[in-house]
């Protein structure tokens, strides 16, 4: 008798959340499975310790995993290729050699991209951290500028939520005083998302490292050599770090299934598509249906791996288990300040100091020990 089809089940993008799904296929394997991991990079880099690598504190294997290793442990395998479309009619990934790849469950967790990317005239002469591989190419990029005999360098940060602010100081400290590092921001306050007193405590931070924040400064053009204002009015930039606001890969929208308005795949409690059972979503490329103002922040991306695992499980076994995720409403807030220090908030609480980078410095290097102690 002819032993039965197994399942196949693709991730689509390492990301945080799959991580998790990795490993406890490794540790509780399910039975009758098989893993195909879609992935750009033979390395998947964890953005939290990226700040942390731009300055010089960790090397890129101490923020990254290795993919096809931990994935082969798990019994799967791994493609190394970038996803560029869905067919849930067909079940098909769409891969962007033109190749396809078959399944019967599929979850994808490939973060976002970044709002105005996709205008030429923003994308030619800028530097992107998405996705996050790109951080190697950007570490190079800076240290370049701080050994260039020339004039001093300049470097624009271009949008200042926390990803902004982290960068531009760790692009202070490898400039290391010399030169001249400025933020700038569209809208009308540094970290939107964060209490006045946070953003005040980092707003004094930036200020006695020498960086120019400017805000209500929307910026329409990149060259070689500046920054174009909405005014007309040009800053000199040696070099430009595109961080604006997060959008959704093109592709999640043309598959057809329901998206909010910017293009994030719309998820239940369980993480699957509101329209397709077969279909599940994790990380920033997800939106909660009944909680769609969920942060798109790596915490809730982590604390995705076990629901999704829980979730897939339940699908695989024709079980009812499902979970019902519930975001948590706080979180513990660590920016690196690239001085030894971080600046903390929980609840009400915000400090600066050592003692928020030694908790910061523990809390990813644990995370990281999860997975790269699977490949060691």
């Amino acid at each position: 008798m002819e032993a039965p089809r197994k399942a196949r089940l693709v991730l689509v993008g390492p990301g945080h959340t799959h991580l998790e799904v990795i490993r406890r296929q490794i540790l509780q394997p399910l039975p009758g499975v098989e893993l195909t991991v879609v992935s750009p990079g033979e390395r998947h880099h964890y953005s939290g310790m990226v700040p942390g690598f731009l300055e010089g504190t960790y090397d890129e294997e101490e923020i990254s995993i290795p993919v096809p290793p931990l994935v082969e442990r798990a019994g799967g395998r791994t493609v190394l290729r970038r996803a560029v479309g869905l067919d849930p009619e067909r079940r098909r990934v769409l891969l962007d050699d033109g190749e396809e790849i078959a399944y019967d469950l599929v979850s994808i967790a490939v973060g976002s991209t970044t709002a105005g990317f996709d205008r030429p005239e923003i994308a030619e002469h800028s530097a992107l951290v998405k996705p996050l591989a790109r951080v190697v190419e950007l570490r190079r990029d800076l240290e370049r500028l701080a050994a260039a005999e020339a004039e001093a360098p300049t470097v624009a940060v271009v949008g200042a939520g926390a990803a902004g602010v982290e960068i531009a100081l760790a692009a202070h400290a490898v400039l290391e005083g010399r030169g001249r590092v400025g933020l700038y921001e569209a809208g009308d306050a540094i970290l939107p998302s964060f209490s006045r007193r946070f953003r005040r405590r980092t707003r004094a931070v930036l200020t006695e490292r020498g960086i120019e924040v400017r805000t209500g400064a929307g910026v329409v053009e990149v060259t070689p050599e500046a920054l174009v204002l909405e005014d007309g009015h040009r800053e000199p930039a040696h070099l430009t770090v595109w961080l604006t606001g997060a959008v959704a890969y093109p592709w999640l929208r043309a598959a057809g299934l329901p998206v909010d308005d910017r293009g994030f795949l719309r998820v239940d409690r369980a993480l699957r598509s509101v329209a397709d059972p077969r279909v599940f979503a994790a990380g920033d490329c997800a939106t909660l249906e009944e909680q769609p103002d969920t942060p798109k922040a790596g915490v809730y991306a982590v604390r995705h791996g076990p629901v999704l695992w829980q979730s897939l499980r339940a699908t695989l076994t024709g079980r009812e288990d499902f979970p019902d995720y519930q975001p948590q409403k706080r979180f513990l807030a660590l920016l690196n300040t690239a001085d030894g220090k971080a600046l903390l908030r929980w609840r009400a609480l915000v400090t600066h100091g050592r003692h928020g980078w030694w908790l910061k410095d523990w809390i990813d290097r644990r995370f990281m020990r999860r997975y790269q102690g699977l490949v060691d």
